[in-house]
């Protein structure tokens, strides 16, 4: 769909309910819209496909083959362009943070599909970064898949109690890498 903004219409017709549905959703603060000058309600496409990925409601294939937005965060520069060339698909678009600062505005501002995070930065790491996103309801959700130096198995452990979808030690194994996104995120496995 190339429209970023909905009716409550097509929002219906995308969530398989009434438009009357709809309208209680926003009026209740559970689906995110606005109101145009003209009184007529409009959601903006990435906000119905977060709720209906909250809610887990099947998304028609047509939404979903938007580009998916992938946040790449670490503190080695070279590492995250080298991460950025790998990973550029038709389907992705990729964006980096240097630390978990920056990966926070990033974060609330570009709402990413998918988090690919260090764990070993200065200043606030990867530990910190999941537990201020996981206590949060808008980004609770967002896939996160370690990327990290750190190996040893009480690092591992401690790293998945932190709520990763996945692990993967460096140096990395971009095609295991892209297998991972691909699932996540599923896209299909062309390169």
């Amino acid at each position: 769909m190339a429209q970023d903004v909905l009716s409550t219409y097509q929002v219906a017709n995308i969530c398989k309910v009434h438009h009357t549905t709809v309208i209680k959703w926003m009026n209740d603060g559970v689906l995110t819209g606005y109101t145009t000058p003209g009184g007529h309600r409009r959601v903006y496409i990435h906000d119905v496909l977060d709720f209906m990925k909250k809610y887990k409601i099947p998304i028609p294939q047509e939404i979903q083959k938007g580009t998916q937005r992938i946040l790449i965060v670490d503190d080695d520069i070279e590492f995250l362009e080298e991460l950025r060339e790998a990973l550029n698909h038709k389907d992705f678009e990729i964006d980096c943070a240097l630390n978990g600062f920056e990966a926070g505005r990033k974060i609330y501002s570009k709402k990413p599909d998918l988090l690919l995070l260090d764990f070993k930065m200065p200043g606030m790491d990867g530990f910190q970064v999941c537990d201020v996103l996981r206590k949060d309801q808008d980004t609770c959700s967002i896939p996160i898949v370690a990327v990290t130096s750190m190996t040893s198995q009480e690092d591992i452990e401690k790293i998945k109690e932190a709520g990763v979808k996945q692990y993967l030690p460096k140096p990395l194994d971009i095609m295991k890498l892209k297998k991972i996104i691909n699932n996540i995120l599923e896209v299909g496995n062309e390169d």
